[in-house]
């Protein structure tokens, strides 16, 4: 256990020394978050994962899912740029005592536009788009302590030009002495620069603390993320989540970064009925626009 903490305080400790100024990394849609729930939450959520998002933001939570889970999101980021859009989908496989599995696909596509000659004639449109595959895994290793992992194969296009990246997310969630109370940390983006054409640049590495606390006698979740991403400047996030009659879910967040997306307020629902659930979440932004999230999830 202590050695564990050692690596995971020193991939934090590599997160800042290395820091690089913004916008120097590769595939930024990386770091758009998955799940209309987490968002809600100001995108605190490595010390919960509890569903199967956890896959995005701290694999070791797949540990704790014991049954199918499916979710679908569509985005439509920063209403003042007209084209974005972003879809994802995710499962999860309890495997029993041998842990548990998901995997998902991710595509962030950037719309259309006009392609002109040296003579600003136009000759064509353009299309640009990223995606993303994930496929990790995560295990139980004590009974306090649970670890998990994730491979991603990341693929972008912009018109005829095209590149490749592989990359993988190293997490843990730990349970201390203090009651309904979870500790997490997680390394995402480890991985290789990307290339195109004659432009290298590295992915969006983070290292991520995180805990989550349940109150015992009221249906309230309380949770609270730091980063510390190598293209930007440290920031945090907390929010909490209550849950109505089991029915309905109300969460309020707050960000204080990143720098160059803006920080604020963010809010979301949940409604449940049986298998099937339906979250939405609001992101204030910047000069860019707001953005808005809406996932459909299920247990099968």
């Amino acid at each position: 256990m202590k050695r564990l903490i050692v690596v995971l305080v020193l991939g934090v400790l590599m997160g800042e020394v290395f820091a690089a100024d913004p916008g120097k990394t590769a595939m930024a849609f990386l770091k758009v978050g998955q799940g209309a729930r987490i968002t809600a939450m100001g995108e605190a959520f490595v010390g919960l994962a509890d569903d199967v998002n956890a896959l995005y933001w701290n694999p070791a939570g797949l540990a704790k899912i014991k049954d199918r889970q499916a979710t679908f999101m569509y985005l439509r980021p920063f209403q003042e740029v007209d084209g974005l859009s972003y879809s994802h989908m995710a499962t999860t496989i309890p495997r029993g005592k041998e842990g548990s599995y998901g995997i998902s696909l991710s595509y962030f596509g950037y719309g259309k536009e006009e392609k002109t000659d040296e003579n600003a004639k136009v000759i064509g449109n353009w299309t640009a788009f990223d995606s993303l595959c994930s496929i990790g895994g995560a295990m139980q290793i004590q009974k306090n302590l649970a670890v998990g992992g994730s491979a991603k194969l990341i693929y972008g296009e912009i018109d005829k030009s095209n590149a490749v990246g592989l990359a993988c997310d190293i997490g843990c969630l730990y349970l201390p002495r203090i009651k309904n109370t979870t500790l997490g940390a997680v390394i995402k983006n480890i991985g290789t620069k990307v290339r195109f054409e004659k432009d290298s640049d590295p992915l969006p590495l983070c290292a991520k603390i995180g805990l989550s606390h349940k109150l015992e006698r009221l249906p309230i979740i309380f949770v609270a993320d730091a980063t510390i991403p190598n293209d930007n400047n440290p920031y945090i996030g907390a929010g909490l989540e209550a849950n109505l009659q089991k029915t309905f879910a109300v969460r309020l967040g707050a960000r204080s970064g990143p720098a160059d997306e803006g920080s604020g307020l963010t809010a979301g629902l949940g409604i449940n009925h049986r298998l099937f659930s339906f979250d939405f979440a609001y992101q204030p932004g910047d000069c860019l626009g707001d953005s808005y999230f809406v996932s459909l999830s299920t247990k099968y």
